[in-house]
């Protein structure tokens, strides 16, 4: 005699293979909307996220706080994994002050020296500013004293930004 329950956990378990079946097929044959991020790099620039979500969507908005993830180009070209993911520490119309290697955005300190540096041989006064972030950019920094980030090469385009990340731990 069959058990009713039985078959109809058979019958969801078949739809959910095939579910999943159709899922690892459409993400193999088109852009996957989503996608998994590490840092291998023994010093990472954000030590708190160790495995986090991208979702490839550009987004409309970014907020301070934000996690935000490009196509590494320019003075990040030598990046090897597919996208650079930084928080967004300013945004347009915030106020940016970096005086001796100190990096306050709307008077909070978002960063704090600029130890890369010293492999250029630039003086820290070269990059003392005063001014408001411009329309269409962000200013993102990672955690990480040696974090290769804003400090160093400016604000990112936000037309370059792919999506957000979502730190999952």
């Amino acid at each position: 005699m069959k058990n009713p329950a039985n078959e109809k956990a058979s019958q969801r378990m078949v739809w959910l293979a095939m579910l999943v079946a159709f899922l690892i097929a459409y993400f193999y044959w088109f852009k996957s909307p989503v996608t998994f991020a590490f840092d291998p790099n023994d010093e990472k620039c954000l030590p708190d996220v160790h495995v986090s979500l991208l979702v490839k969507n550009q987004p409309a908005l970014l907020a301070r706080g934000d996690l935000a993830f490009w196509k590494p180009t320019g003075a990040l070209a030598y990046v090897k994994q597919e996208y650079v993911l930084k928080r967004v520490s300013g945004v347009s119309g915030d106020h940016l002050e970096v005086r001796d290697g100190i990096v306050k955005i709307n008077g909070a300190i978002v960063a704090s020296g600029m130890p890369l540096l010293d492999e250029t041989k630039v003086s820290v006064s070269a990059f003392n500013r005063n001014e408001i972030i411009p329309e269409g950019h962000v200013f993102v920094t990672g955690t990480h004293p040696q974090s290769n980030d804003s400090r160093y090469w400016g604000y990112l385009n936000t037309k370059l930004v792919a999506g957000k990340g979502y730190k999952l731990f």
